[in-house]
């Protein structure tokens, strides 16, 4: 095909002329552009003197051309033209000079800047630009991009303009790069290799670390390195390492490169992707109860505590701070061992069973956690629960009845059930639950309460047909369940009685657990653990774990109702339930009860499932529930306890008992080494709380060395004492001195951690109420951190192996500062405990002398926890006070890391107190955990094997 070069005086650029024939099949003004087989796009024709001009890209080089038309894409020359020596292309010489790519070319028509790209392999090795020097004349230079090996050279082939060249490659060997270096395999954290100057192995060399183009770190490689010296490269010091920044900007893989100072020359593995380990380390050890737990510590700043959350899925379920303390994390040497973290899932863990859980830093997708994700699993010991007849084998039931009805002797359960117009299937579910006790030791009587659902009288009558130790009644009239219930009482004939709701039912194992603890410990009252639904009754929501009977327990906060037994003759005795209660009148039977039973029985068992639902009284009347159980309560206390008085609590079901003033002076020990401002905040509290009340505060001063400590002890003088101390430390004997030395004229002694503030008015004279009744050993307060959360509320022998704080780390206050109730209302109730602890402690000086004070072989540990457990042989109790609260800035005197490990007080407390850590704390359910977390359900195969809990009322 005939066709003439246009240029064009000043532009860039060059058309092709073509006789206006050749193009005459297209009649628009735009044909396509096809150079080497690729298709450019459109371009406009210009028509001139006969013939039409077509303008060629100044971008690119190309051997042949053809011209399409835009409607069809079929060719218009019939064939591509051969058009290269239009462009008047020649190549230069190409040459590798210090450490790069240099040449040279000439052509008409592109712009002043031209591609060269240089191929290995047909891989793009390096790419530039070629700039005009002068005329059609151009040159470029292409810095080498990488090192090479021995026995690797690069064999270089060009490309320019777009245009592959032909001919012999380039041949680059590691001697004319003058330099080799080889960067080692990632590690976390670390960027590590060598680089050795093949033409002075002497010199050292300098080399940056890249990241998107900007140098973010230059080390000098002079490092000794082994195997370099071994395979004789250089003098073995060419080493080099990178540490990656833990600030979180290398948190995820990043590519990075590491190139020769200055060039952008990259060692052998460069570039590679790279992470730093994260700035904060951390473990998702397990799930546990309703709550996720681990530890997770900023390594830039351990003091940092790092905010960690649950998720699953993309929800985020909670969040916690992870400054919790923990044993292990303190011998492991991280941040003294506060690092924990326990994330509070809440009842939302039941809709989790079966999902992943990932816990990660709060906020940071990338940063999951060790041990990340978990199942979601239910509790095993909730599962034995969920099977019909805890999966037994109906073929061995016979066999275990006989078995069961031989422990239990002659002794004989009555079950009293009220029932009015109880939905069918509710029905036939409470009644089968009785036919399927394991013991045979039963008769049901089914009081029906004039029902008007046709159904209930059917259901009971074949229920009585089926067996003879099912009685039926019929009420003349509705009269209610309190005079139901009477009315089942006096027809009973066993030797206890107990109560089941016609909307419930009974575990399998019931009857012979309530029996045989009425046979070995002939208890006169007897209650168990329970465990609740909704109105799936096959669906557990909760499991209520209750301690051995606590009298304050039950005052505060009446925690039982279900399952409870009690002999017949008794509840004869006080004559039943009283008719005239509408409500509540459950628990009015029980603390009237309280004044007649000797002894009363806890069986750590569950044996009773409670149906909850919106027709349920105790739901769906809280006001008329508060305020009649609140008049039973001071009745009972009017009875028994005459000026204690009651009002509401902190919830639901939640009682503050205010008991009779009591006169006496109150001797405050607070021991100190130093730490004016700690003593100074604990005195100011006092003077500023307890204003009018008759107390001495006894500063005990062990050896202060401070002047400010010792200057503001010689201003108390007109005010408290301070007793000098000297000697090795031994908190037992500074108290026990202290005691015997001012507290003679004192009928009370408080002993008060220097680290300790009371915020509010009364504190101090609440305590001295409840330590004035007779039967009250010790009474412990609430103490806080300074973030509001649980430092102590009771001690649980056995826990973690020795003792340890009940809900530590927990939440006092909610959401508006509501008060957090705890498990089963513990946090705000006043309860007996086995101790608590002496950081806010008060006696009676009579009991402390009775038992001898602390025990001074107890010099720094578990002394307050002996002396609590010695209190409570000799027969008074312990109690918390969860409505007495104050702050404690715990250990702010002596170190809370090796110096309060104190082995060898608890060798001796083990020792000593072996019997109780051996068959388990009765005020801590055996059924609950003894490892990371208290006051949940545990997880391995302990539950169920805790024995009766006898507590004697007289």
């Amino acid at each position: 095909m005939e066709f003439s070069i246009h240029v064009e005086t000043g532009t860039p650029g060059m058309a092709l002329g073509f006789p206006a024939a050749a193009l005459r099949a297209c009649a628009g003004d735009e044909v396509g552009l096809l150079l080497d087989g690729a298709y450019r796009g459109r371009v406009r024709l210009r028509r001139k003197r006969g013939r039409v001009f077509v303008s060629l890209p100044t971008y690119t080089l190309a051997r042949e051309l053809d011209l399409l038309d835009p409607e069809n894409g079929r060719s218009i020359l019939g064939k591509s033209c051969f058009i290269l020596p239009c462009y008047a292309f020649g190549i230069g010489t190409v040459t590798f000079v210090d450490r790069a790519v240099v040449g040279g070319f000439s052509v008409s028509g592109l712009d002043d800047q031209v591609q060269v790209d240089c191929l290995e392999n047909g891989h793009v090795l390096m790419r530039g630009f070629a700039r005009r020097v002068v005329d059609a004349r151009y040159r470029f230079s292409l810095p080498f991009p990488r090192m090479l090996t021995q026995d690797r050279p690069a064999a270089c082939m060009f490309r320019i303009a777009g245009l592959p060249l032909d001919g012999p490659p380039l041949l680059v060997t590691m001697t004319m790069l003058g330099v080799r270096g080889h960067v080692d395999p990632s590690r976390a954290g670390e960027v590590a290799g060598w680089v050795c100057d093949l033409n002075a192995p002497e010199r050292r060399v300098a080399v940056d670390l890249v990241r998107d183009g900007v140098v973010v770190q230059t080390v000098m490689a002079e490092r000794p390195r082994a195997d370099l010296l071994a395979a004789g490269i250089g003098d073995g010091q060419g080493g080099f390492s990178f540490t990656l920044p833990r600030d979180g900007s290398f948190s995820e893989p990043t590519e990075i490169s590491v190139v020769l100072s200055g060039t952008a020359l990259n060692l052998v593995n460069s570039p590679l992707a790279v992470s730093a380990p994260p700035a904060v380390r951390g473990v998702f050890d397990r799930l546990h109860g309703m709550s996720a737990h681990g530890w997770a510590l900023n390594l830039t700043d351990p003091k940092r505590p790092v905010e960690v959350e649950a998720v699953c899925g993309e929800r985020v379920l909670a969040r916690a701070t992870a400054n919790l303390f923990r044993g292990d994390l303190l011998e492991a040497g991280l941040n003294d061992g506060f690092c924990a973290y326990k994330i509070d899932l809440g009842e939302q863990m039941l809709d989790l069973l079966g999902q992943e859980i990932v816990v990660r830093v709060a906020g940071r997708p990338g940063m999951v956690l060790e041990g990340a994700p978990r199942i979601a699993t239910q509790n095993p010991n909730l599962l034995r629960y969920l099977k019909p007849g805890r999966g037994l084998d109906p073929s061995v039931l016979p066999r275990l009845r006989r078995a069961l009805d031989r422990r239990v002797g002659a002794l004989v359960l009555s079950i009293i059930m009220s029932v009015h117009d109880t939905p069918q299937e509710w029905l036939v579910r409470a009644v089968e639950s009785v036919l399927a006790q394991w013991c045979g030791h039963w008769e049901l009587i089914c009081v029906d309460d004039r029902s008007t659902a046709p159904h209930v009288a059917a259901v009971l009558g074949a229920f009585a047909r089926r067996d003879r130790r099912i009685r039926v009644l019929a009420s003349q009239a509705n009269g209610g369940i309190a005079r139901a219930t009477n009315l089942g009482l006096r027809a009973a004939c066993g030797d206890y009685v107990t109560f089941l709701d016609h909307d419930d039912c009974l575990e399998p194992d019931a009857v012979y657990h309530l029996l045989k603890a009425a046979r070995d410990s002939d208890a006169d009252f007897i209650y168990s653990d329970e465990a609740t639904t909704d109105e799936n009754i096959d669906s557990i929501a909760e499991i209520k774990a209750r301690p051995a009977f606590s009298y304050d327990y039950y005052l505060s906060h009446p925690y039982f109702v279900h399952m409870l037994c009690i002999r017949r003759r008794i509840a004869y005795e006080i004559g039943g339930w009283d008719e005239g209660m509408a409500i509540s009148a459950d628990v009015d039977f029980v603390l009237r009860a309280l004044g007649r039973v000797e002894t009363i029985a806890h069986v750590p068992r569950v044996l009773y499932r409670w149906r909850t639902h919106g027709g349920s009284a105790g739901h769906s009347r809280q006001d008329a529930v508060m305020q009649a159980t609140r008049g039973a309560i001071q009745r009972h206390l009017d009875r028994h306890h005459p000026g204690a008085t009651v009002s509401d609590g902190a919830g639901f079901n939640q009682f503050r008992v205010d008991w009779p003033a009591a006169r006496g002076r109150i001797l405050i020990v607070i021991p100190t080494k130093n730490k004016a401002d700690l003593v100074r905040a604990a005195v100011e509290s006092i003077e500023r709380t307890a204003r009018g009340e008759d107390y001495r505060i006894v500063v005990v001063d062990h050896e202060s060395t401070d002047p400010e400590a010792i200057g503001y002890f010689a201003s108390l003088g007109g005010r408290h004492v301070v007793m000098p101390y000297r000697g090795d430390f031994n908190y037992s004997r500074i108290n026990n001195q202290a005691v015997r030395k001012y507290g003679g004229d004192a009928e009370f002694v408080l002993f008060l951690n220097n680290d300790v503030e009371a915020t509010s008015a009364g504190w101090l004279d609440r305590m001295r109420r409840l330590a004035n009744r007779p039967e009250v050993g010790v009474v412990g307060a609430l103490l806080l951190y300074p973030d509001r959360r649980v430092q102590h509320a009771g001690v649980i022998l056995g826990f973690n192996g020795s003792a340890d704080h009940a809900f530590k780390f927990g939440d006092v206050y909610g959401p508006g500062d509501a008060r957090v109730l705890g498990y089963n209302c513990s946090l705000t109730s006043v309860r007996d405990f086995s101790a608590v602890t002496a950081a806010c402690m008060m006696m009676r000086r009579a009991v402390f002398e009775q038992v001898g004070g602390f025990d001074e072989s107890f010099k720094i540990g578990f002394n307050d926890t002996d002396l609590c457990l010695r209190v409570r042989e000799a027969g008074f109790k312990v109690l918390y006070d969860g409505h007495t609260v104050l702050y404690h800035y715990e250990s702010a005197t002596r170190s809370v890391t090796k110096q309060v490990m104190h082995p060898e007080d608890t060798r001796r407390m083990l020792e000593r107190h072996a019997g109780i850590l051996r068959d388990g704390d009765p005020f801590y359910n055996p059924n609950l955990s003894v490892t990371v977390q208290d006051h949940v359900l545990r997880d391995d195969d302990g539950c169920g094997r805790g024995a009766v809990r006898v507590v004697g009322l007289r």
